[in-house]
């Protein structure tokens, strides 16, 4: 009995030895086909760099196609200054004569108060004197907005899409 349970033993041990290396090798075959391909699919999937590229030597005009009615042009402002301690304020906000919609323009400090909205700005048209909610004191006022509401030209005023434009409002004395 207890020869036979030695030889079931070895027996099991060479199974399980014969077993395993042939996982192990089917395994190692498997994985060494999964690296050529992908190493072969990675340069495959490889961008290729545009030889017809020149140094960039600064902006430079390029086409911007005919006017569609399906875009608007927003004019952007980096900066603005108010005088502090009034309500009367000089200023150059415009909706672009291209543009085939109705500009609403509104200017809000960064904590969201509102200042001033406009009614409705026909494209070419341009709002230069404007009254404020409320006199400013001075300071600098960064991440305000400037906020572009933009309709429709047709008898509903349908809301089209808008945008807000982050800006530094400086109010000196």
């Amino acid at each position: 009995m207890k020869r036979s349970c030695k030889i079931l033993a070895v027996a099991l041990l060479l199974v399980l030895l014969t077993g395993g290396g042939v996982i192990l090798g089917m395994r190692y075959q498997s994985s060494k086909e999964i690296k050529e391909t992908s190493s072969t699919a990675a340069a495959e999937d490889q961008p290729e760099i545009d030889d017809s590229a020149t140094e960039w030597t600064g902006q430079k005009e390029t086409y911007t196609g005919k006017q569609t009615r399906d875009t608007i042009d927003i004019p952007g402002f980096d900066a603005m200054s108010f005088r502090a301690g009034t309500t009367d304020q000089t200023v150059n906000l415009y909706n672009p004569e291209q543009n085939t919609c109705y500009f609403r323009m509104s200017i809000y400090l960064p904590d969201g108060t509102k200042l001033w909205e406009s009614k409705l700005i026909e494209p070419g048209k341009a709002v230069y004197d404007l009254n404020l909610d409320q006199p400013l004191n001075e300071g600098e006022y960064k991440d305000s907005i400037l906020k572009y509401e933009c309709f429709n030209m047709d008898a509903d005023k349908t809301p089209l899409n808008g945008s807000e434009i982050h800006f530094t409002l400086r109010v000196l004395t």
